[in-house]
């Protein structure tokens, strides 16, 4: 005896499941016709339905199909051994050690992609600067300004403060060595050496990659998350062009002052020690100070502490335009920035560290 089914209205994998189960019991009575009169609403499913029909429901024929489902279940390449199989197959079993590299390598590689990325990224930052520094197009003036506020006016009391304890301590310690050979005067040269050429530059990079680095994440990501990104996009301007140039110029432009307050923060701290522990006098003090170091000790501290901000902007910017779409994507990508900043500038000191000695 001949069924007739007559299917829904919207025909897709829910429908679809139920429509099956009613073919399996169906299916042994005789010859079942599939109308699709009324079906307005379908999607792959409905193809996958109709090849598997097919092939492994001889019994079973289709009528009244609408002429855009026809055409695309011509188009429909199916399994070359006919029906589908009931159950998924079963991956070939791998051994522990086989995961283990596989899982090693596969994070290798998704980090070799994201250090790919991050590289891209400073190259167009390179190339954004340039063009803007050539003809002064695609960026707002007033942001320069703003940022040079915020990363250098805003950052003196932390940095002065952190220095000035860390010149303190530095001199501390490093006194009552001293006091054993009869050196004490000897206390302005390792004051002076460590703080033009490694204290102050690291010290001012790790505090600017906390301060500057996690605020241009939260900004940038939350820019990113409430889509404004996308909408500058959709204006013809190159995010990586307007928000991060002005950012790239201003750590540039305030590092120097960062810098030469910070130096003489520091030294004051070795000032304050020396005069209390021993009684040398500033003037002393400075004298044998300038007898160990030169302008070039404060020249590559400088440059070293550029290229930290630079490291520390670029990071931020890029954790902050590649976050996901949510809350807690920004506060991981601040939290990840942070890191980032610190592991680069550790890296890069040491780099310096193997060209000046």
């Amino acid at each position: 005896m001949s069924e007739t089914v007559v299917l829904p209205k919207k025909f897709r994998a829910e429908e679809i499941v139920k429509v099956l189960a009613d073919l399996h019991r169906l299916s042994g009575d005789g010859p079942v016709t599939l109308d699709f009169r009324e079906v307005e609403e379908f999607d792959s499913s409905t193809l996958a339905f109709l090849g598997h029909i097919t092939d492994c429901f001889p019994g079973v024929a289709a009528a009244n199909v609408p002429e855009a489902l026809a055409k695309a279940e011509a188009a429909f390449v199916r399994r070359p051994d006919g029906c589908w199989p009931e159950k998924p197959a079963v991956p070939p079993a791998t051994g522990r050690t086989d995961r283990f590299l596989q899982g090693m390598s596969d994070r290798f590689l998704a980090r070799l992609r994201v250090l790919g990325r991050f590289l891209a990224m400073f190259g167009d930052e390179v190339y954004h600067i340039t063009h803007y520094l050539r003809r002064r197009k695609g960026v707002y003036p007033g942001e320069i300004w703003n940022q040079m506020f915020f990363m250098g006016y805003r950052s003196v009391p932390i940095v002065s403060l952190l220095i000035f304890l860390v010149g303190v301590t530095i001199s501390i310690t490093s006194v009552d060595q001293l006091k054993l050979f009869g050196a004490d005067i000897y206390i302005a040269d390792l004051v002076g050496l460590a703080m033009l050429r490694e204290l102050v530059p690291l010290m001012t990079g790790v505090i600017l990659s906390g301060k500057v680095g996690a605020a241009v994440t939260a900004e940038l990501a939350s820019m990113t998350v409430l889509e404004e990104v996308d909408a500058l996009k959709t204006m013809g301007i190159v995010p990586e062009k307007f928000l991060m140039v002005p950012r790239l110029i201003s750590i540039t432009l305030v590092v120097p002052l960062l810098v030469a307050i910070a130096d003489a923060v520091g030294i004051f701290g070795g000032i304050v020690v020396a005069r209390f522990s021993f009684g040398m006098l500033p003037k002393a003090f400075l004298d044998q100070m300038l007898n160990s170091v030169d302008w070039t000790d404060f020249a590559w501290g400088l440059v070293k502490t550029v290229v930290f901000g630079w490291a520390v902007v670029v990071g931020a910017g890029f954790k902050g335009l590649t976050v996901g779409r949510s809350a807690e994507e920004v506060g991981r990508a601040t939290t990840e920035s942070v890191v980032l900043s610190v592991t680069m500038i550790i890296i890069i000191d040491c780099i310096f560290a193997f060209v000046l000695y």
